[in-house]
């Protein structure tokens, strides 16, 4: 028996005329939260329930940005970005994901996702146990990008630091080669929860939304259950943080990262004159009178041992710390070219380093050993 044609074509007719009438929902609709950070400001996750896609809204990601706004596309279904918006699409479900700061394999991890890393910028300096178990298929792509072998790569998102207009130059180039990109931000965070939390924004990219939202909740949790330990203590010691590069000592702002970490582990940043959002260099005496009256002194540099650390400048003898031995740096876990784990994976372990301070500042309240930082001896 003959089917008429009219009865096969109408229905193909139909589904044609009903995809030729299917509208991207416009940008403005993108206004439900669907995942407002507890801690971290520089970032938000929007959507709209005309649509299975998102936007992660990125709001100043580098030292000194000032009303910038950053929006991504996070595509799913094959949906298609509203019209006007001109901002990076990144498909959802990442699988090739290059990192160009060692700290976003670090959060990849945290979720159980580190599989999808297919390029880095300087494998010697990385510590991952699960990327240098398979160094051999990651590539190292250099701190200044070898675009022929991204290319070679076909990531699917390339993660950048955001440094300012000196990218200007690599997202052009990277819109010229059709290689989506986002900008992190996670390190101008003042809160070191505020850091970690910047793992649901790859948790998004990577289609495991859930995933990251359960892995960031434990953080605070254990966090905030060390930071109690310190709630009470009377005897607040003060301390004093870095050394100088290139005769410039830059000291962290009252409201910084290390700042919150130094208050939550029961002591007292010794530097008080710089509450902006943004770290300063100080001069040479200034920072002198500084470690004169400074109960410790943590962060210095590559120094591994008192006498190393006074061998970088005679001045640092006179030093309180030095002379009570009360000096700690964070560099108990390298690699043997020099890369330091500290900036890698402690901003998915802030309870780590909280942990550690408090070790510092008051044994008396923990016996842990050290993770991060070593004692200078």
């Amino acid at each position: 028996m003959r089917v008429p044609f009219f009865t096969l074509t109408l229905p193909l007719l139909w589904i044609l005329a009903g995809c030729q009438t299917r509208h991207n929902p416009s940008l403005a609709l993108f206004n439900q939260d669907i995942y407002t950070p507890q801690y971290a400001y520089g970032f938000k996750i929007k959507g709209t329930a005309e649509a299975q896609s998102t936007l992660i809204v990125i709001s100043n990601p580098w030292q000194g940005a000032k009303n910038v706004t950053q929006s991504y596309f996070i595509s799913r279904n094959g949906e298609q970005a509203p019209e006007g918006f001109n901002g990076p699409v990144i498909k959802a479900g990442a699988r090739r994901i290059v990192c160009m700061s060692s700290s976003y394999t670090a959060m990849l991890d945290a979720f159980g996702e580190v599989e999808r890393v297919a390029g880095v910028s300087g494998m010697d300096y990385l510590s991952n146990p699960r990327i240098l178990a398979r160094k051999d298929s990651i590539l190292d792509i250099g701190p200044e990008i070898n675009y022929e072998s991204l290319v070679s790569l076909k990531p699917d998102v390339v993660l950048l630091y955001g440094i300012g207009d000196a990218q200007t130059a690599v997202t052009d180039k990277l819109k010229e080669l059709d290689i989506p990109y986002l900008y992190m931000g996670e390190y101008i965070e003042e809160s070191p929860l505020g850091k970690a939390e910047w793992m649901v924004v790859l948790a998004e990219i990577t289609d495991c939304r859930e995933k990251g939202i359960e892995a960031f909740r434990k953080i605070p949790e254990r966090y905030n259950a060390l930071k109690a330990l310190t709630d009470s203590v009377s005897q607040r010691p003060t301390v004093m943080l870095n050394t100088p590069w290139n005769d410039s000592w830059v000291m962290p702002s009252t409201r910084s990262y290390m700042a919150r970490l130094v208050a939550d582990a029961g002591a007292d940043y010794i530097y008080k004159t710089n509450e902006s959002n943004s770290s300063t260099p100080i001069g040479l005496e200034t920072a002198y009178a500084l470690i004169q009256r400074a109960d410790y002194w943590i962060n210095v540099g590559s120094a591994s041992t008192l006498n190393k650390l006074k061998a970088m400048n005679p001045k640092f003898a006179d030093a309180k710390a030095v002379r009570n031995k009360t000096v700690y740096n964070n560099n108990r876990r390298t690699t043997p070219v020099g890369g330091n784990d500290f900036w890698e994976s402690s901003v998915v372990h802030p309870d780590i380093v909280l942990r550690d301070l408090i070790r510092v500042f008051h044994p008396q309240l923990l016996s842990d050993s050290l993770y991060y930082y070593k004692h200078l001896e």
